[in-house]
């Protein structure tokens, strides 16, 4: 009896250890987002009603890039996007932005809502 306890408690400390280092791997959790979406140069950022996020140039990106073509006239328009990813907030030696996201599903692209805050630099 006393050795089936022993075991009993070894085996819940050894599984409470697990459980711990699990749930900081597992920390990334999906975030769908709705926003203003531009890509200009080497640089794309997505920027919803409260925050601004640098997004991490993956292939589902440059995807993302390539859907928003057809709803742009130039190449600073933003066009609306909703996508799925992983916020992060590391440090990254390309991206300044604090707020980060990775995308890993591309929901809808359309075009970009007309405002009269938009500051456009340059002659057109």
């Amino acid at each position: 009896m006393k050795h089936l306890l022993i075991f009993v408690f070894t085996i819940s400390i050894l599984g409470c250890k697990n459980n711990s280092k699990n749930s900081t791997e597992v920390s990334a959790e999906l975030t769908t987002i709705k926003g203003n979406y531009i890509f200009f140069e080497d640089a794309a950022v997505l920027q919803n009603d409260t925050e601004i996020y640098g997004v991490i140039l993956n292939d589902l990106a440059k995807e993302l890039n390539e859907k928003a073509v057809p709803f742009k006239t130039s190449d600073t328009d933003m066009v609306s996007v909703e996508v799925r990813g992983v916020l992060s907030t590391k440090e990254d030696p390309k991206i300044l932005w604090e707020n980060k996201i990775e995308i890993v599903e591309i929901i809808s692209v359309s075009a970009g809502k007309e405002t009269e805050n938009i500051i456009k630099l340059g002659t057109e």
